[in-house]
């Protein structure tokens, strides 16, 4: 046998026992752009608070005065504009990044779709509560935190606010991005002074045109995640009963959200209760409050393993 021959043979070998579906040579460029501008946001959300949190600090310490200066500074910016994220952050978020192209790509990738059941009045804020969690939420990411669906047309008036954990609010740099988006804290005060806030059209903090507040929190959480897997629905609800009384206290009426699909982008080993893996991640959710799913999904140029979810439509 020739030795050009012989990575064909190993690359056979390796596709049979691994089951690798190798992605075509002829895929659209569209399709391979929307590949890469989701593969883009897994890497944010998975790796890109851990890199800038590090960067910063490899300036504070290695870089010369000037930007040592900068860090300084942007340091104590983010101490004293820590309660931003308490107080409704920075309103609707940043419009030019939230109608960003790369969300567009990003929703054709399912593609992801959001259906309208009943009209609101954009005269009242809203709790909407989100289902299921899946792996990271991305159905109510790409819904509420960008433009790419077509929220403002179908709730003219309202604006979307999605909450998440406070501290990823002290990560530098990655605030600036979650901010842009539009979110705010998951904490209860932060909740109740959106659900609260004024509808009137003369207030201040509806200068930009809004109303209305709709508060979308993902109630399953971390928990949820650790359920995932296709065709597996499980909600984690039982215990999970505070969204509703912050409803009540603010006279705010609550809005199931369903994203079908959502379980369908990954998969997961099995990890029932009791076992080793679910023993390890209950410990690691229960000391860090992140849940170490153990997600696979696929690649950029195969569809068998990987960090990028599967095109399934939501």
């Amino acid at each position: 046998v020739r030795p050009c021959f012989v990575p064909n043979v190993l690359l056979v070998n390796v596709n049979q026992k691994m089951q690798i579906e190798w992605a075509p040579l002829n895929v659209p460029m569209r399709r391979r752009l929307e590949t890469l501008a989701t593969a883009l946001w897994m890497w944010l959300i998975l790796f890109g608070e851990l890199g800038m949190l590090i960067s910063y600090f490899l300036m504070l310490i290695y870089g010369n005065l000037f930007i040592k200066t900068l860090c300084l500074i942007y340091g104590y910016f983010i101490y004293t504009d820590r309660k931003i994220t308490l107080n409704g952050g920075r309103g609707q978020g940043v419009k030019w990044w939230r109608d960003l192209f790369w969300w567009r790509l990003y929703q054709s990738y399912f593609p992801a779709t959001l259906h309208k059941t009943v009209d609101l009045d954009p005269n009242r804020n809203y709790l909407f509560a989100a289902f299921p969690h899946g792996v990271l939420g991305l159905g109510a990411f790409i819904n509420f935190a960008t433009n790419a669906t077509g929220f403002h047309d179908k709730f003219p008036g309202l604006r979307s606010r999605p909450v998440t954990l406070n501290f990823h609010f002290v990560i530098p740099f990655f605030r600036e991005i979650l901010l842009s988006w539009g979110l705010v804290s998951a904490n209860s005060d932060s909740i109740l002074s959106l659900l609260k806030a004024s509808n009137s059209p003369n207030h201040p903090l509806n200068a930009d045109g809004f109303t209305g507040n709709c508060v979308a929190i993902v109630v399953g959480g971390a928990a949820e995640s650790l359920h995932c897997r296709p065709n597996n629905y499980t909600l984690v609800l039982r215990k999970r009963k505070g969204f509703c009384k912050l409803a009540l206290r603010a006279g705010t009426p609550l809005v199931p959200v369903m994203t079908f699909g959502e379980v369908d982008l990954f998969d997961q080993p099995p990890n029932p209760p009791g076992s080793k893996l679910r023993r390890f991640q209950e410990f690691v959710k229960n000391t860090t409050g992140i849940a170490p799913a153990a997600f696979v999904g696929r690649g950029f140029f195969q569809y068998s393993y990987g960090l990028i979810p599967r095109r399934k439509p939501l």
